[in-house]
């Protein structure tokens, strides 16, 4: 314990009763006090304690008592100014702590210079240094910091953090590289160059350079780990998975306990080869049961293979890591859920909290009270997740609008996304889905007002864009206006499907079909939807080509044979075939 920090121990008893006493005489009083160990400490060896400012003192105490009530605003305010006063260690670092808590970022920069500055061969210092530029964005700055740390402490770790970092633009990692190329290592650590380059490479989309750079590493130290890592995963990204799993299977033949390299090689498996991917699997669970990410991915593959009971155990188990609790969760509420054990599958849903699965667990847990208590139950539990979860909010509406419009409850689910937009006016998520239930209900005004709110905000938005002019086609006679919105949509995403079958539906619906059946053959060969098909066929009708449009009608019946759009085309048009049905 430093001199500062035995000091405000010490004289806590002693500087609150002086305050006491005469409080109308501290600012005339000495500003320096000290302290007679063996007065106060008869037993303990005499150590000096340097004098400490009575402002100082009283600075650390407030700080002391606002960190003991979680006041860590004024805590911090009060350590950081000592920390640059006095530029005693400990202070300086549990100033850092706490900015570092509050992500109070200015201040967290500071005290991490101020730690270096204070403690130059002190590597938490530099790491403290490094983690702050990267929080900022500054990767140059915090190369300086890893650099330091792997010649200094060979803390590769932490300079490769670096190199991982999020980067403005291809020029900024550019110019990290050519830093990296001079950084003035010895012999020995002067091919792990090549390794940084190679990451820096390939976070620049430079896929050929980046493996010319690993091999070149490789060459040098033939059984790195992280080397051969990378390798295998720049084959991955290149579709070049035989010659990425032939490596790692040849790497595993000279290093079978690495667990590393065997868990990579399972996952790269799992695509092309899932019954070698869980024999995989089971090795690394063999050498270790608790590797809770081994036994959650090897869930995983056993639940994709049929293997529910297997799966079931696996989840359980790895459920019990903070980390994987809410996907491991979710899982199992899908594996009860299929069992028809649904009090189950609601407990399991009900823990799941955050994470990937967090909306999807909403979501089914919302439908299953709907379907088996009842819809307010429903209704209220997606509006406690709103409370609990303000940022996924926007989400959790339309997961609630969701689940009225699939009880047919058209018109409480505008009222549920109107709410919605009350408490985040103009969001896009909120305006679309909002327009897309107020089309159901043939209220164009209102649908066509949320499309245009959104292209107020974003003119080039091209699904918006479609959406806007397909509605105007059902709903009104502005056919020149629809076809210009959804030409420019088709300007902007040539090769969307339902941008060119719109594009085929607005050309027939201004007269002109010859045009019109390039559109719709078009996107009806890039995506055989049934809509599609239901206005190729009129098109092919129309055209009078019967054979081609009953044949198109039939093939969009194969994966919907309820299909209304068909059906009622068909109908309107007194095709025969289905008027004698």
């Amino acid at each position: 314990m430093n001199h500062i920090s035995r000091a405000v121990l010490i004289l806590l008893s002693f500087v609150l009763a002086s305050c006491a006493g005469t409080p109308q005489n501290v600012a005339d009083q000495a500003t320096t006090i000290t302290m007679e160990s063996k007065e106060t400490q008869p037993h303990s060896v005499e150590q000096p304690i340097k004098p400490i400012a009575i402002d100082t003192l009283y600075d650390l105490l407030v700080g002391d008592v606002a960190l003991g009530r979680n006041q860590f605003d004024i805590a911090l305010d009060n350590y950081s100014r000592q920390a640059r006063l006095t530029a005693d260690h400990e202070v300086i670092v549990l100033a850092y702590r706490i900015a570092e808590h509050v992500r109070n970022q200015s201040v967290l920069m500071e005290m991490a210079l101020l730690w270096v500055d204070q403690s130059p061969n002190d590597s938490e210092a530099h790491r403290a240094a490094l983690a702050a530029y990267l929080t900022q964005g500054d990767a140059q700055a915090a190369l300086t910091h890893g650099s330091w740390l792997y010649q200094n402490h060979d803390d590769l770790d932490s300079l490769l953090l670096v190199m991982t970092a999020d980067f403005d633009s291809p020029a900024q990692i550019d110019r990290l590289i050519d830093s990296v190329k001079i950084l003035p290592f010895s012999n020995e650590k002067y091919p792990y160059i090549d390794l940084l380059t190679a990451v820096l490479q390939q976070k620049n989309g430079r896929l050929e350079q980046s493996e010319l750079d690993v091999r070149q590493f490789l060459g040098l130290v033939p059984d790195d780990q992280r080397g051969l890592l990378l390798l295998s995963q720049l084959l991955h990204q290149q579709d070049r998975s035989a010659e990425s799993i032939q490596l790692l299977s040849d790497a595993l033949k000279r290093h079978p306990t690495n667990s590393k390299l065997r868990l990579q090689y399972a996952r790269f498996l799992a695509t092309n080869a899932p019954s070698k991917a869980i024999a995989q699997f089971e090795i690394l669970r063999t050498d270790n049961p608790k590797d809770q990410e081994v036994n959650f991915l090897l869930g995983l593959m056993q639940l994709s293979a049929g293997n529910v009971k297997a799966a079931e155990n696996l989840f359980k188990q790895a459920s019990v890591k903070p980390s994987l609790r809410s996907d491991a969760q979710y899982h199992l509420g899908a594996i009860s859920e299929k069992k028809g054990d649904l009090a189950a599958a609601m407990s399991h849903y009900t823990q799941v909290r955050f994470g990937r699965n967090y909306i999807a667990a909403a979501s089914r847990l919302s439908a299953l009270l709907a379907q088996h208590r009842s819809m307010s139950q429903a209704q209220q539990y997606l509006q406690r997740m709103r409370s609990n979860q303000p940022t996924l909010a926007v989400t959790l509406f339309q997961v609630e609008s969701n689940l009225l419009l699939n009880a047919q409850k058209p018109s409480q689910a505008l009222v549920v996304l109107s709410s919605g937009l009350d408490d985040f006016p103009n969001d896009p998520q909120l305006l679309y889905a909002r327009s897309m239930v107020a089309e159901q209900q043939d209220d164009f005004a209102l649908a066509e007002q949320d499309l245009r709110a959104i292209l107020a905000q974003d003119q080039n938005n091209a699904t918006v864009l479609n959406a806007l002019g397909y509605t105007m086609i059902l709903h009104t006679e502005r056919r020149e206006e629809a076809f210009e919105l959804i030409a420019k949509a088709y300007q902007l995403e040539p090769k969307d499907p339902s941008i060119i079958d719109s594009m085929g539906w607005a050309l027939f619906k201004l007269g002109k079909a010859e045009q019109a059946l390039d559109y719709l053959k078009q996107a009806f060969a890039i995506m055989p939807d049934p809509e599609i098909a239901a206005h190729l066929g009129e098109v092919h009708w129309t055209l009078d080509n019967r054979q081609a449009a009953s044949t198109v009608w039939q093939q969009g019946l194969q994966s919907t044979p309820d299909h209304k759009g068909i059906i009622n085309t068909m109908l309107r048009l007194r095709v025969p075939e289905v008027i004698e049905q």
